[in-house]
């Protein structure tokens, strides 16, 4: 149906033309030129050079930038500082042929077209200006006006193209001092070809339209009778959406990203140009007839495109491109390949105009493919940004390009709530909040129940507090527990926070535990690998609830439980990594181990509490020492001792120092004991043999024939547990020889080890007292 949609769009003709020639007598104009004086028609070869004398070499912008490069643009200017024309008897001539140009042009008949004087171009022998775009610089600016004053020269033709016409304007025949009047809409490519003999002077302008947004457009009926059955059609089609298994659907919208490029500054209904008038115009009338919605939308445009270029070496069928030194080429460098396939494309809409001119702020969309449709592909336009990606590995030549495009946005007024809820959740909230403060709340649970379908993709691109804030106190409003955890669940509990956390208790309050209890199930079951941590909240948040009333110290229960039950799994993972993973998981793990005692202490959950403690103390999964350690430390940081003895410790506190003694007791190596733990894990023979030589006191050194892969997993071993050996391989006989030195290294991280041991066990003992079971002054009171 969009194919058809397009094909509808592209029957809408311009009725102007994209550019057009008008000839006209040079009596009225009178020009001067400081540095040279009067001009006279026909300007001779001498005046010619005079000119070149006072003029400047011409630049030209590329992107952002101006430059000069005579292999781009090779001619002489003069600023229009420097010209005085007589505009009063100018203007008697050039008004009128105005008036013809806009007629032409097919710009409205409510509008007015204008010029602008520019500068003065002087295009000498050989010179030219390759092909390139003019830049609009002024909100009203639509396109360009040269006026090719009478001069003897041959060649200087301008060509212009638009979508795949082309157009050539070459030398008028005319008289010796007629004037030729070319003008072209400024997203139009052109170029000057080059002068073979004599000199080409011409006068540049930007035509500006001044009209009303309004301004009538006289359209075919078939077009847009056609035009309005495809689209009714494309809008009561259900169709497939791509990489998804949801069942085909109707579209929601429909966007045409219009032939012509526009600014912020320059997009409007009233400055629409050319086709883009007529099918605005003609989408907008359908509007009206479908009971749509219509705005316009600037659209920005990225594709990612695979290609090829000269410089790809077929040897093994790959494409193998250089690195370019020269980092002002970045451009020429991805234009310079030949395009293949359309990867990827990504649309975002934003800075969106209403019907009636006006800014519609808080609106931006990414849409999707199958809502998109277009009469110009953006790869017959210029980017603003190209970037090329060489061969690298299993990836294949990609240039990837960026637009600066414009775009009709149309949906049915009936979808519109379903629409701007796709757009902006926050919106949808405030709406619903809206009618319930109405007292229209059946009619607010209708809406509702109609962001359901997609809401699991809408609502977590909000991540203002203040949007869950809004859904939490509507959820609770709505009077129904189904409705709310629908809305609720494709968030999480990291969205709670001390703003939030109040409304959240009262929807507990509302709806009671087993309601609430499949929320955080809800969020259980949706939660995404990149969720942010949330446990570090835990305890403020089950302090609110169990001030909540029954259902919140049920809840608060439920849920410690519950991630204790989830610590406990993740936890046990952690154990069974081998070498530095072991003991950076475990770490890991030491805020949460922290959060949940807290959570323990706030609600008086003892059997909770030691549950956990235990797990932390018995043989197979206890923390390790130092590990251990550090999370007594952090239990003790900031609190009373009273606070501390409220975590129950005691088990743990007992577990530590215990080790600590016995590991202090033990003997400290001694200078020639070479002998290294060997890892656990493994139980390959190699792994066995390192283990032999690792445990021997004696041996230094180990020069072990292997082949390449097994001294691999050799290697792999002692980089994952981060052994102190080095490795180094004898590259001769088969098998090649590795050899195996143990560090110094191992004697100087044992005796850092045994001082940070020493130091724990000595402060331990001084806090005891936090982390005895009973205050001292209380026992003997």
């Amino acid at each position: 149906m969009l194919d058809e949609v397009t094909a509808a769009l592209a029957a809408v003709e311009a009725e102007g033309e994209f550019a057009t020639e008008l000839g006209c007598g040079s009596d009225d104009l009178h020009i001067e030129i400081e540095g040279v004086g009067p001009i006279r028609f026909p300007i001779s070869i001498a005046a010619a050079r005079k000119l070149c004398a006072v003029a400047d070499p011409a630049p030209y912008g590329r992107r952002d930038r101006t430059v000069h490069d005579v292999r781009v643009r090779d001619t002489w200017e003069i600023d229009r500082r420097r010209i005085s024309i007589d505009t009063r008897r100018w203007r008697r001539t050039l008004e009128p042929r105005l008036a013809i140009l806009r007629q032409r042009l097919g710009l409205p008949e409510e509008g007015k077209l204008e010029a602008a004087l520019d500068k003065m171009l002087v295009y000498g022998p050989g010179q030219f200006f390759a092909p390139h775009q003019d830049s609009e610089r002024d909100d009203d600016m639509v396109g360009s006006l040269v006026v090719e004053l009478p001069s003897r020269h041959e060649g200087g033709a301008i060509v212009v193209q638009h979508h795949r016409e082309t157009k050539v304007f070459p030398s008028a025949t005319r008289g010796p001092k007629d004037l030729s009047l070319i003008a072209f809409y400024a997203d139009c490519h052109h170029e000057v070809k080059p002068v073979d003999a004599g000199y080409r002077i011409t006068l540049t302008y930007h035509l500006l339209f001044r009209g009303a947004a309004e301004a009538r457009v006289p359209l075919r009926p078939p077009a847009v009778e056609r035009l309005c059955a495809s689209v009714k059609a494309y809008f009561s089609t259900p169709v497939a959406i791509p990489y998804s298994k949801a069942p085909p659907q109707r579209p929601d919208r429909l966007i045409y990203l219009l032939d012509h490029e526009y600014t912020q500054k320059s997009l409007g209904w009233g400055r629409l140009k050319n086709a883009d008038r007529l099918r605005a115009a003609a989408l907008r009338q359908v509007a009206e007839r479908l009971d749509c919605e219509v705005y316009l939308a600037l659209a920005d445009v990225h594709e990612s495109w695979s290609c090829e270029g000269d410089d790809w070496d077929d040897g093994y069928g790959r494409r193998a491109f250089g690195r370019r030194d020269d980092a002002s080429d970045d451009a020429r460098d991805a234009e310079d390949h030949e395009l293949i396939e359309l990867i990827m494309t990504d649309v975002e809409l934003r800075h969106w105009v209403g019907p009636d001119g006006r800014l519609a702020p808080g609106l931006s969309a990414h849409p999707a493919s199958h809502e998109i449709c277009f009469t110009r592909g953006s790869v017959e336009m210029d980017p603003f940004r190209s970037e090329h990606e060489g061969y690298m590995g299993n990836y294949g030549n990609t240039v990837d390009r960026w637009y600066h495009r414009a775009a009709l946005v149309m949906w049915p007024r009936d979808r519109d709530f379903v629409v701007r809820a796709k757009i902006d959740p926050s919106w949808a909230v405030d709406e619903l909040a809206a009618r319930i403060d109405a007292g229209a709340t059946d009619e607010a649970r209708e809406r509702a129940n109609e962001l359901l379908p997609f809401w699991s993709q809408s609502a977590p691109k909000d991540t203002d507090e203040r949007f869950f804030l809004k859904l939490l106190e509507v959820s609770a409003a709505l009077g129904d527990a189904n409705l709310a955890l629908g809305l609720l669940s494709p968030l999480g509990p990291h969205w709670l926070g001390p703003r939030t956390t109040p409304a959240f208790v009262a929807l507990v309050q509302r709806y009671g535990l087993e309601a609430s209890q499949r929320v955080f199930s809800a969020w259980a079951e949706d939660a995404r690998y990149d969720t942010p941590p949330w446990r570090s909240f835990l305890p403020r948040l089950c302090e609110a609830l169990w001030a909540g009333g029954e259902h919140g110290k049920a809840l608060a229960a439920w849920v410690l439980s519950r991630e204790v039950a989830s610590f406990k799994q993740s936890y046990t993972g952690a154990l069974r990594l081998p070498g530095a993973l072991r003991e950076e998981g475990v770490e890991r793990h030491l805020d949460d181990t922290l959060a949940l005692l807290e959570t323990a202490a706030v609600i008086q959950a003892p059997s909770i509490r030691d549950d956990l403690i235990a797990s932390l103390t018995a043989p197979e999964t206890a923390l390790p020492v130092m590990m251990a350690g550090a999370l007594l430390r952090r239990c003790r940081e900031g609190r009373t001792p009273a606070a501390v003895r409220a975590l129950g410790l005691q088990a743990l506190y007992r577990r530590v120092v215990g080790s600590l003694e016995r590991i202090l007791a033990a003997k400290s190596r001694s200078s020639d004991d070479w002998s290294i733990e060997p890892p656990s894990g493994c139980t390959c023979d190699l792994c066995k043999g390192l283990s032999v030589f690792l445990r021997d006191r004696g041996r230094i050194e180990h020069a072990w024939p292997l082949a390449k892969e097994r001294r691999r997993h050799i290697h792999d071993v002692i980089e994952l547990h981060r052994l102190p050996l080095t490795h180094t391989t004898i590259r001769s006989g088969r098998p090649q020889t590795l050899v195996l030195t143990k560090q110094k290294a191992l004697f100087e991280r044992d005796a850092e080890l045994r001082a940070r041991q020493k130091a724990l066990l000595a402060w331990l003992k001084k806090e005891g007292r936090a982390f005895s079971e009973t205050h001292p002054s209380a026992a003997s009171s």
